[in-house]
């Protein structure tokens, strides 16, 4: 009898389990959210073709999905240059509003661009206040909708096929001096 109430016990737990994972890999972050975006939402985004070049964007509010090779081109004219990763839903200390980082950018002559690593319109179109639109990795372009591969093939093709080593790799802000990284910081305001 004791037996067969832990072998129960070890089904229910495993049941449980297993369905949670899957209650947790459809949530934003986990894939990059595009394919949940009602056809409204599309069309406030736009998939830049990979020949295209970012010079002439300005913020009219869009969301403006690219590779990481064309911010890299982008950034090969640009004195300092500040990469904002940005996840809509971080709460962490570091995870700043996008108006207060371009305030911060402004006040040291910086060029902001904000990369958000997934969709959640909502969210975006409340923090979309930078000189710049915000930026999302082309998953057409990358084919993946995972969002940790995706921000990977796109970060990897911004530095030029380099990685960031370990202790970088979860930094929210990148440094650019005309297209070659310098360094990257967890937290912006702290130099």
């Amino acid at each position: 009898m004791k037996t067969n109430l832990s072998i129960k016990f070890i089904l229910i737990s495993f049941t449980l389990t297993f369905l949670n994972s899957c209650v947790i890999t459809n949530t934003p972050g986990f894939y990059n959210g595009y394919k949940k975006l009602t056809p409204e939402e599309k069309s406030s985004v736009v998939m830049l073709s990979s020949d295209s070049k970012l010079e002439t964007l300005t913020n009219n509010r869009q969301i403006v999905a690219i590779n990481g090779k064309q911010l890299g081109e982008y950034s090969k004219n640009i004195e300092t240059l500040v990469v904002y990763r940005w996840s809509p839903n971080c709460s962490s200390d570091v995870c700043i509003l996008i108006s207060a980082c371009q305030e911060y950018c402004n006040s040291k002559g910086y060029k902001l661009v904000v990369v958000s690593e997934y969709y959640d319109i909502e969210k975006m179109e409340f923090q979309n206040t930078g000189n710049l639109p915000i930026l999302i990795p082309n998953h057409i372009y990358y084919k993946k909708y995972y969002a940790n591969s995706l921000n990977n093939l796109f970060f990897k093709d911004l530095l030029n096929g380099n990685e960031l080593i370990e202790e970088e790799k979860y930094n929210r802000f990148l440094f650019f001096n005309r297209g070659k990284f310098i360094e990257s910081r967890r937290d912006l305001f702290n130099e």
